[in-house]
């Protein structure tokens, strides 16, 4: 016989799979204070339950939450094609009932699909008997088997998470479906560390995707991952990495995937790219994060008349001249070789 049983699509289960990975729940209710305070909410779309069997209603500006009906569909953990479904109970709490509606699915057209007394059952349907079955006329219905193919693209493909195959083990010339177990069907959330995949029932269920990139958090000194269980994993940066805008006066570095500052002591110089050499004035720290401009007398100018006897000199931050050291060698007004006197004049 041909195992079409508990073969199920995506359908329900794809409800299911988006439960899993949202948090569980229909949300949490929110709720308006008195005392003339703005609404918390104008119509119920923006009210949301805090369980299954609790519907959230807009009243008077504030979300009010009131028991389910008797009867009211749950899907959270719905399977699709068992001949059940979940529904709220009178007092709140969730029982599954019977559903012979909830026809199970086997993507075999020989079959039928049906439910009797919450039990799934495929019998061979006796209007398909020798009708074509599969993408290929030579395949056809015999005994709510699929037979004549020989190879898998002429049989019935199946849903997103079976496999095609003819000539099943102890069955020549017949199709068959088996389940892709792991296969990925969706990301629908990249960076979340999860992905829709395939499981052994056939059902897409949410797993770990270790490849998935998370995006970066607000601490600098870790790097995101995705672990092998599905978590974020978060790595600490190499110690004495920059972080925080690190500047000279404000050196931060990474120590243990922490970002950590320690000040430099008051006056220690910077240097910076709009520090000009010979102004009489530098920039130091000031101790607490910034800077500060402050007169440098030795922050001497370039001469800009040598062989004459002045020399730059600065005094309290302020550029200007004085006499050159007695005795340096000078050319006087009339050209020759000469040196200059404690006045600043060459003699």
């Amino acid at each position: 016989m041909l195992r079409f049983d508990r073969l199920f699509g995506l359908g329900v289960a794809g409800l299911v799979f988006a439960a899993a990975c949202g948090g569980g729940g229909e949300g949490s209710s929110a709720s308006a204070s008195g005392g003339g305070s703005e609404p918390v909410c104008t119509s119920d779309a923006q009210c949301s339950a805090s369980a299954p069997c609790k519907i959230a209603a807009c009243v008077a500006g504030a979300c009010v939450e009131t028991q389910a009906p008797e009867g009211k569909l749950v899907l959270d953990g719905l399977v699709s094609g068992d001949c059940k479904r979940k529904q709220c109970k009178a007092d709140g709490t969730i029982e599954e009932v019977v559903d012979d509606t909830d026809n199970p699915e086997d993507y075999n057209p020989c079959t039928l699909d049906t439910c009797t007394a919450g039990m799934p059952s495929h019998t061979p349907d006796l209007a398909m008997e020798t009708m074509p079955c599969g993408a290929s006329s030579a395949t056809t219905c015999s005994a709510g088997v699929c037979i004549g193919c020989t190879e898998p693209s002429q049989c019935p493909q199946g849903g997103v998470c079976h496999v095609a195959v003819c000539n099943p083990m102890g069955m020549t010339n017949a199709c068959d479906l088996v389940f892709d177990v792991g296969k990925a069907v969706a990301n629908e959330d990249p960076g979340d560390c999860l992905q829709a995949v395939c499981d052994m029932n056939g059902l897409v269920v949410p797993a770990p995707a270790p490849l998935d990139v998370p995006p970066p958090d607000d601490n600098e000194c870790d790097v995101e991952s995705c672990g092998e269980t599905g978590a974020i994993v978060h790595t600490p940066q190499v110690d004495d990495t920059a972080c925080g805008g690190s500047t000279t006066c404000k050196p931060s570095s990474c120590s243990a995937g922490v970002c950590v500052t320690q000040m430099p002591l008051p006056g220690t110089e910077v240097v910076l790219e709009t520090q000009v050499p010979g102004d009489c004035r530098s920039t130091v720290c000031d101790g607490m994060g910034g800077t500060l401009d402050q007169p440098d007398d030795a922050d001497v100018p370039t001469d800009p008349t040598p062989g004459d006897c002045t020399i730059p000199v600065c005094s309290g931050g302020t550029p200007s001249t004085g006499p050159a050291v007695q005795g340096t060698p000078c050319m006087n007004a009339g050209g020759a070789l000469s040196m200059c006197d404690a006045s600043g004049s060459c003699i």
